[in-house]
């Protein structure tokens, strides 16, 4: 029993100095530094660290502007929460520390021996040889960084990058977290300019086999000024994206090569439904549908008034009709299996089935204006009389059959067919008051004697 008693207090003893010894540790390790930020800094001078705080975080501390950029934030333990100010941290592009901060030049001066620190490869590549801890009269100068390089195309991190002796492809390339899957490396261009600084040559550096075998081409040495481009391969991955939405089997996103056909598509898709209405289906390309149209929206801003009569019908059928659609037929084009109106796609393309709306819209001035089961054989008259006929403040002029497959406006007459989904437009009456009428006969009166007067001078 003694002995179980012994090694009960003994085990009781070691657990309870762990905690004692660990806070030791801490407290040991958490020692006040005084260090110097100097250079292009927002407010340079001595500042209070710890011996747990990094080049990095001093450097925070002494430059606001340093301190909005995500790369520069600091990780402090919490032990020197209290010896920090609070600094309002917001996000900000990657790239812009690269252009506007000396990260890849900072000196560091330690007891008389200067060493150059190249922050950015400590935050892009985790190198830690470049940000060290600090320690007691540590002396760092933040360059400005006026010499740049240009990396641009298929990269990770395009960007200006501050220029260090020393750099050469490899290394550029290596900052900037390598190249995309697109990148064409077989021709990446370097642009160098003259002494003129106007002036400049172009080579091609062959990178294929890019990072490990490469060639000699990566360890090209770069000069200030210096624009590496790496071009994208337009080829790679070539495939056209189009869509299928409505009453198909199997509706959504698939990708296509460049001779495929709609009749191909309607079967990748499983075809339509027994709900589908193949007559008012359409195809359409979404990247010209959103291309801008500089006469649309200037005419928009007209009045009426303002444009000519031919302006007018065009932006009226601009906004009726839907721009980027395919002149063609898919009801023709399945019913022949694809020997028909069997247009290849192209990159957008949009196919768009409708359920069957086995009604005609009347709208406008009627009694019951609304949906009316369509039947073969109807007029339009027939359609209105259905919904309870005409409204007292009707237009004698201006009724309108909208054809649901085109958008095109028509004059309704007995020899016109109605399909189902066309709409019948009924307008109502312009209000007119009594000026209206004053104003326009005062208009015509001027302008007869305007011409009676002209008349008799001539």
């Amino acid at each position: 029993m003694k002995i179980k008693a012994v090694v009960l207090w003994m085990l009781l003893a070691v657990m309870m100095s762990l905690p004692l010894s660990a806070l030791e540790t801490d407290t040991q390790t958490v020692i006040p530094v005084s260090v110097s930020v100097t250079g292009n800094v927002a407010k340079p001078g001595f500042y209070t660290m710890t011996t747990l705080s990094h080049v990095s975080d001093a450097i925070r501390v002494a430059d606001a502007k340093a301190a909005a950029n995500p790369m520069l934030q600091s990780m402090l333990p919490a032990a020197e929460a209290n010896l920090l100010t609070p600094l309002n941290i917001q996000s900000t592009a990657d790239s812009e520390a690269v252009s506007y901060y000396g990260l890849r030049n900072v000196t560091l001066t330690r007891n008389g021996k200067k060493q150059t620190l190249d922050l950015l490869a400590f935050f892009r590549l985790g190198n830690l040889e470049h940000n060290p801890f600090l320690k007691d009269g540590d002396v760092i100068f933040v360059n400005a960084g006026q010499k740049v390089i240009t990396l641009q195309g298929s990269v990770v991190k395009p960007g200006d990058y501050e220029f260090k002796p020393g750099d050469t492809v490899h290394k550029l390339l290596e900052l900037a977290l390598g190249v995309t899957d697109d990148a064409a490396l077989n021709r990446v261009l370097l642009y160098r300019y003259k002494e003129n600084f106007s002036d400049f040559d172009r080579s091609e550096l062959d990178l294929r086999g890019y990072p490990d075998n490469a060639g000699s081409a990566l360890d090209k040495a770069l000069q200030p000024g210096d624009r590496l481009v790496v071009p994208a391969n337009s080829e790679y991955r070539k495939a056209y994206r189009v869509s299928v939405n409505g009453k198909v089997k199997y509706p959504g996103l698939y990708y296509i090569n460049d001779n495929t056909s709609l009749y191909d598509l309607m079967l990748l898709c499983g075809g339509p439904t027994q709900e589908a209405d193949l007559h008012s289906s359409f195809v359409y390309n979404r990247n010209i549908s959103d291309n801008s149209d500089p006469d649309f929206a200037r005419l928009s801003r007209f009045a009426y008034s303002q444009m000519t009569w031919l302006e007018y019908s065009y932006l009226r059928t601009k906004t009726r009709q839907l721009k980027g659609k395919y002149s063609v037929s898919v009801e023709e084009c399945w019913n022949t299996q694809g020997k028909e109106a069997n247009p290849m796609l192209r990159d957008g393309d949009e196919l768009y089935i409708p359920e069957t709306l086995n009604g005609v819209w009347v709208a406008g001035q009627v009694r019951n204006p609304g949906l009316i089961t369509w039947k073969s054989g109807m007029k339009w008259k027939d359609y209105v009389a259905a919904s309870g006929g005409f409204a007292n403040n009707r237009k004698q002029q201006g009724i309108r059959i909208i054809r649901v497959n085109s958008g095109n406006w028509i004059k309704p007459s007995d020899k016109i067919s109605i399909n189902p989904g066309d709409i019948i437009f009924i307008p109502d009456k312009e209000e007119r008051y009594t000026w209206d009428y004053v104003k326009e006969a005062m208009l015509l009166v001027s302008q007869f004697l305007t011409i009676l007067v002209a008349i008799r001078t001539f």
